[in-house]
């Protein structure tokens, strides 16, 4: 194969994978959540007449919505850095070991 058709489907497999863990970071969802769960507080049938020291009031706060920034571009940056180190790490043997070795005929 030559260099040029080697470099063409590197290209290609490289732009099959961004493609796909773009889509796959898209479609990404939020945990799943359960419309219907058991939120209420435990009880006992028991009498004691004791009451807490401390009142406690069972008001959960909603988690705070994750940035889009933080949820799509921050995984696909890690993908590209990735793919940027191995081709680099490629380019390199293929550039220069490739020199130090010939093939004596």
């Amino acid at each position: 194969m030559s260099r040029s058709g080697r470099n063409s489907l590197l290209l290609l497999i490289v732009a099959v994978l961004f493609a796909g863990f773009s889509v796959v970071a898209l479609a990404a969802e939020e945990g799943g959540e359960d419309e219907g769960g058991a939120t209420e507080g435990t009880s006992t049938t028991i009498e004691s007449g004791l009451s807490p020291a401390v009142p406690f009031e069972n008001e959960e706060a909603a988690p705070a919505e994750v940035d889009w920034t933080y949820r799509y571009m921050i995984p696909t940056g890690l993908v590209i850095a990735a793919v940027i180190i191995l081709l680099t790490a490629i380019k390199y043997f293929t550039d220069v070991v490739r020199k130090r070795y010939r093939i004596v005929e």
